[in-house]
């Protein structure tokens, strides 16, 4: 079956803040049935599930934090009440610190496999979404192979296949590395070649990386071969658009993503 077409509304931000409702709308009537969600600027959870209930839109995923420590219960219950089945971390909780080691990766490892044993009695399930730093050589060995190795298949790996492009590996190959744990796939697109220099910042979300250049695209206007990486999909149940950044309009970037997956039958929406 052709997954479900999603986006993760971290690309859309800005606008949110400006009007957090008007936003999800101009979504749903692109065609998307699914969002991902990545907290919500201008609006608040339980805003965020009426208006989703209104407009007939799922948010099965979201960015959000590894519900583990004081954090635990609050984290579990605003999924429930969104109505998430995966929570996915957008970056681990220590951010790069974890990947100084082999140590560290270990260490992380172990607080997603408390974070899964903690949801599994909700029917949720915990994941990692990767950028190019994780996927780096760490003492010898690729830290996100570590990663798979010491946590269950019941842990999600969340490919963003621009950020595996980047980090010099084949976005089709690493699909089928991850098998199941590749429930929900970023197909995001860009100019992999770009030389953008991309640093650590502080958020009122958490931290995140920020560059000096904005190598994002629509999907099948940059140098990823989305095409490709579909063909290695077999347990995905959502593909999300996703967009960093964009120098331009990025709804319409979002309009063109949406058009380009569904009409290479990539992923399906509701149009």
């Amino acid at each position: 079956m052709i997954p479900q077409i999603t986006v993760q509304l971290y690309s859309v931000r800005d606008l949110a803040k400006q009007d957090y409702a008007g936003t999800i709308r101009a979504i749903a009537e692109t065609g998307f049935g699914c969002v991902e969600t990545a907290g919500y600027p201008g609006s608040s959870a339980k805003d965020a599930a009426k208006l989703f209930s209104e407009l007939g839109i799922k948010a099965p995923t979201a960015h959000i934090g590894l519900p583990i420590g004081e954090k635990k219960n609050a984290i579990i219950e605003e999924a429930l009440m969104m109505g998430h089945k995966y929570l996915i971390t957008g970056c681990p909780p220590k951010f790069q610190e974890h990947y100084t080691s082999l140590d560290n990766v270990k260490a992380m490892a172990d607080l997603y496999c408390e974070a899964a044993a903690n949801v599994a009695p909700h029917g949720l399930q915990v994941g990692y979404h990767n950028h190019d730093w994780d996927l780096a050589v760490v003492e010898g060995r690729r830290a996100y192979q570590l990663f798979l190795e010491k946590t269950p298949e019941t842990v999600l790996y969340e490919a963003d296949v621009f950020w595996v492009a980047r980090a010099g590996l084949d976005p089709a190959a690493f699909i089928q590395e991850i098998g199941a744990r590749g429930k929900v796939l970023h197909f995001k697109d860009g100019i992999v070649s770009n030389q953008a220099a991309f640093k650590e910042a502080e958020t009122e979300s958490g931290k995140i990386m920020v560059s000096d250049a904005i190598p994002f695209r629509a999907a099948g206007t940059g140098q990823v071969n989305l095409i490709a990486a579909s063909k290695a999909v077999r347990h995905a149940e959502y593909i999300a658009v996703e967009l960093d950044s964009f120098e331009g309009d990025m709804m319409q970037a979002i309009k063109d993503s949406y058009r380009y997956l569904t009409t290479h039958q990539i992923a399906q929406g509701t149009k």
